[in-house]
C-alpha cells in the first residue's frame, strides 16, 4: 500500500467515525472516544511522518511518542475500560506504569527516544496489548460481556480481532527488522507495504465498526421478513 493510500484510508476512518459518533451522540457505544480519539491520533502523526520521511527527517521520536507509547497507552485504556475484575484492573494500571518506567529507562541507556525505533519498548507493549485483545475475546467468546449481543453485529468483536491481527503481524515484521535487518532491507517495500496494509485495514476497521450494529440488524430484520412471505 502506498504512502497516498494509506493516508486516505486513515483519513477517511477518521471521516467516518467522526459521523458515527456525531449521530449516536444521544447513545454512544462505549470505547467509541477512545477509538476516534486514536484515529485523530494516527492521522496527524502518520501525516507529519510522511512529510518527514519525504524531506529525509529522522522521525524517530514522533513514532516513538505517538504510536510506542501514547497509541500503546489508549489501546490499553480501551481494553481496562471493558476489564470487570478489580484485581485485572489493578494488574493493568500496574503493567502499564513498570511499561512507562522501562520506557524511560529504555530511552536514557539503551534506545535513545529521538534517534532510533525503540523496539525494546514497543515489544513488551505490544506483547501486553495482544495479551489484553486475547483476554477481551475470550471474555466476548465465553458470553461474560456482551452477552445479548450478536456478535457479527458487534463493533467491539471486529475492533479487537483487528488489533489481534496486526499486532501479531508489526511484532513479526519490527522483530525481523531488529534481529535481521538485512533481509528487512533486501525486501522493504513489500514487508513495509504489507505492514502498512494491516495498519489500514485495522484502522479502517475501526472506523467502519460503529456502524456495523445499524447494518446488521436492518439485514437480520430484512431477511426475517422474507423467511415469513
Amino acid at each position: 500500500m502506498s504512502s497516498s493510500v494509506y493516508l486516505f484510508v486513515i483519513v477517511l476512518s477518521v471521516v467516518l467515525s467522526l459521523v458515527n459518533f456525531g449521530l449516536k451522540k444521544n447513545n454512544r457505544f462505549q470505547g467509541h472516544g477512545i477509538i476516534l480519539g486514536i484515529l485523530l491520533l494516527v492521522m496527524v502523526f502518520e501525516s507529519i511522518g510522511s512529510y518527514t520521511a519525504s524531506m529525509k527527517i529522522n522521525n524517530s521520536l514522533l513514532y516513538n511518542i505517538c504510536w510506542v507509547y501514547v497509541e500503546s497507552l489508549l489501546l490499553v485504556l480501551y481494553f481496562y475500560k471493558f476489564e470487570k475484575s478489580t484485581s485485572a484492573k489493578k494488574n493493568i494500571l500496574l503493567v502499564s506504569f513498570l511499561l512507562l518506567l522501562w520506557g524511560i529507562v529504555n530511552s536514557v541507556f539503551f534506545q535513545p527516544i529521538s534517534t532510533v525505533f525503540q523496539f525494546y519498548s514497543f515489544l513488551p507493549n505490544s506483547l501486553f496489548i495482544l495479551v489484553l485483545c486475547v483476554r477481551f475475546l475470550s471474555n466476548i467468546l465465553n458470553l461474560r460481556i456482551f452477552k445479548d449481543w450478536n456478535l457479527i453485529a458487534l463493533p467491539h468483536f471486529w475492533i479487537s480481532t483487528a488489533i489481534l491481527f496486526f499486532y501479531v503481524e508489526a511484532v513479526l515484521v519490527f522483530g525481523m527488522y531488529q534481529f535481521s535487518p538485512q533481509f528487512v532491507v533486501d525486501n522493504v517495500s513489500i514487508i513495509f507495504g504489507f505492514n502498512r496494509m494491516m495498519a489500514g485495514m485495522m484502522y479502517l476497521i475501526f472506523g467502519l465498526s460503529f456502524f456495523f450494529p445499524t447494518m446488521f440488524k436492518r439485514n437480520f430484520a430484512e431477511g426475517n421478513t422474507m423467511a415469513m412471505l
